[in-house]
């Protein structure tokens, strides 16, 4: 991830609980101009001199590794790398970064990758001389790439034919996770360290005892650098990184490309979401930040519930928040705030796809939504069809979700199913995930059928018990709709 990945920059170092003037053992430091942005690290627990030489060890390595891992400086060994033309001496540290952005780029399958610094050159000089490149070219280069199989084992390597290592997207949380190191090796004493390097962190031990790091994550939407925190976590022992903030990116004339090119195709990823990741170390949190912002907002999701101590939150275009399964358990409670209402058991809702006796007869689109009694959404809950040309023919959801967040809607969009009761459960979120008040809401269903026809129907429930306030009548297209409480069978 590039230095300048600055959305998470409001990520703030604090104690969980009281002042931080009230612990003394905290010791802060912060620098400009680390990888381009800006450091600051605390130290808990040491004695000032020590502490000191945990911060004085965390520079040298970021230092060190930053004159062979940058592609900014010329004088770097990654540079070098680039511009050989023949075989040369390469460090095992560069090695097996090289090893690692290779590691990412397969778990993904092709979703993140180091082999692209010559698309984002071309991209760069398309930006300063306002012409577009030749996307057919582009394709036929990023190609030619992904069929590389560059030998990265020796000590003497030979850089592929047209390959401009780009290592960008993981190189920031290696370094990070080797300055710790380098860190709690100078200060055996301290009980906790936290470095953030322009938002992108890695947190070991605690500030004070029993206590997690606070950090504010800023909201991607938001372009003042004062707007406030769209979430606290509280981490202990882990890392976060992010990526794709909108600000960032190419721009020629009036049009303005994401930084984030499609591996296959070296051409920008149109409306990415934004990803912020919480994983055991930086290294894997930046890569997967990176990946996350490339692919289907769904498949990114199902992946990070494969990997162990892995978390994320994935927020559309638009705004609409997609989280994993344990991504609000890191969520810290504000300090004299009141607690956010808790359902202990989500609401259920039950629907039919009814069996249609018809020669021609093709699954129907579908989408479920929860809703205010006045009818502004509240939370989409499933989108079944993933073409938008068929979506359209769900035409309030349509108006009210899909027009406008057409990322958001792919990030839940399932396959179309066949006739038969099916459940989808809601927890009383929103779609920021916020925690909704228990209170009066609205199920609403609606289904089209190419060869048939079109459905809606309401049911207004007290969520999160599902008592409903009436019954709507089943159709052709929709049948049978239901709601009740978690534990409750219907």
């Amino acid at each position: 991830m590039s230095p300048s990945f600055r959305w998470l920059s409001a990520l703030v170092l604090a104690l969980a609980c009281g002042d931080v003037l009230a612990a003394p053992t905290l010791q802060h430091y912060q620098h400009e101009q680390v990888l381009g942005t800006s450091l600051r690290m605390s130290v808990a627990g040491a004695s000032p001199a020590e502490a000191e030489a945990a911060h004085a060890a965390a520079l040298a390595e970021i230092g060190r590794l930053e004159a062979m891992f940058s592609t900014w400086r010329e004088d770097s060994e990654l540079s070098r790398l680039n511009r050989a033309g023949a075989p040369v001496p390469v460090s095992p540290e560069l090695r097996r970064l090289l090893g690692m952005c290779e590691h990412w780029r397969e778990a993904s399958e092709g979703a993140f990758s180091c082999r692209l610094g010559g698309p984002l050159q071309a991209w760069r000089e398309a930006a300063a001389s306002g012409v577009l490149p030749d996307r057919v070219q582009l394709r036929r280069q990023a190609r030619a790439l992904a069929q590389l199989q560059p030998e990265l084992t020796a000590a003497v390597l030979a850089p592929p034919s047209g390959l401009q290592w780009q290592v960008d997207g993981v190189a920031k949380g290696h370094i990070l996770d080797l300055a710790l190191q380098r860190a709690r090796e100078a200060a055996p004493q301290a009980t906790g360290i936290a470095l953030d390097i322009g938002g992108d962190a890695v947190y070991w031990g605690e500030p004070a005892p029993g206590e997690g790091w606070r950090v504010g994550i800023a909201d991607p939407l938001a372009t003042a650098d004062n707007a406030p925190s769209r979430a606290m976590l509280q981490l202990r022992s882990q890392a976060i990184a992010s990526s794709g903030h909108r600000s960032r990116g190419f721009k020629l004339g009036r049009r303005q490309f994401s930084h984030l090119l499609d591996p296959m195709e070296g051409w920008p990823v149109a409306y990415p979401p934004s990803a912020t990741v919480v994983a055991p170390d930086a290294a894997t949190a930046d890569a997967l930040a990176t990946a996350l912002s490339v692919m289907p907002i769904r498949d990114g999701l199902a992946w990070v519930e494969r990997l162990p101590g892995v978390e994320a939150l994935v927020v559309s275009d638009r705004g609409v928040s997609f989280a994993s399964s344990g991504w609000h358990r890191l969520l810290a409670a504000e300090a004299g705030a009141a607690a956010p209402p808790a359902w202990p058991r989500p609401l259920v809702i039950d629907y039919e796809i009814p069996l249609q006796d018809a020669a021609r007869y093709r699954a129907p689109y579908l989408a479920l939504w929860i809703a205010r009694p006045d009818g502004s959404p509240v939370r989409q809950l499933l989108v079944l069809g993933d073409r938008s040309r068929y979506l359209q023919e769900l035409p309030q959801w349509w108006r009210l979700y899909g027009r406008d967040d057409e990322a958001a809607v792919h990030g839940i969009a399932r396959p179309t199913r066949l006739p038969g009761r099916y459940s989808v459960a809601w927890d009383g979120l929103d779609d920021q995930g916020r925690p909704c008040p228990p209170g009066e809401y609205r199920i609403e269903l609606e289904a089209a059928r190419e060869h048939g026809g079109r459905q809606r129907l309401g049911l207004g429930v007290h969520a999160p018990d599902g008592q409903a306030r009436h019954q709507p009548r089943a159709g052709d297209e929709i049948g049978a709709l239901h709601a009740h409480r978690g534990d409750v069978a219907p």
